[in-house]
């Protein structure tokens, strides 16, 4: 019976340690969390931006689409030589999620573009980013038009 509150002592110098890298792991996922949904942010805002895409998008970024998958380069490619047009859409994000997974994060949304004329279309997309050499970047991305009614 003596040895009881030894043990006790014990149990919680183990456990302590414990809650502390648990809470860490917390704080350290928030932040990950936190940096990656800037990161799809900006490239909302600059989806039209090769040379802003430069350095969203990974060196081995596939983009998949319903013709076929499109490699960073084709994508910066693309859009070098058919540059944007001034078309005054608003887009924004509706129920985007982030999920970290060590280095890789998954973040899924809907985009919300709205035309000059008030028409809007809505887009439900899957990004995956990687995190490497100190920074994330985008490696996946897939998306479809959204539509609100359900089978």
């Amino acid at each position: 019976m003596r040895f009881r509150p030894l043990i006790c002592v014990a149990v919680v110098l183990v456990a302590l340690p414990l809650t502390v890298i648990s809470a860490d792991h917390k704080n350290n996922q928030s932040e990950q969390q936190q940096a990656v949904l800037e990161l799809e942010q900006r490239w909302l805002q600059a989806e039209d931006n090769p040379d802003a895409l430069e350095s969203i998008l990974a060196g081995d970024f596939i983009h998949v689409l319903p013709f076929g998958f499109i490699t960073k380069a084709d994508q910066i490619q693309y859009l070098r030589s058919h540059p944007a047009s001034d078309h005054r859409t608003s887009k924004h994000f509706e129920e985007l999620r982030a999920r970290i997974f060590g280095t890789a994060a998954v973040v899924t949304g809907i985009v919300v573009a709205t035309s000059a004329d008030g028409k809007t279309q809505k887009t439900i997309f899957t990004d995956v980013f990687a995190y490497r050499n100190g920074r994330w970047q985008a490696v996946n991305a897939q998306e479809l038009p959204f539509s609100e009614a359900r089978p």
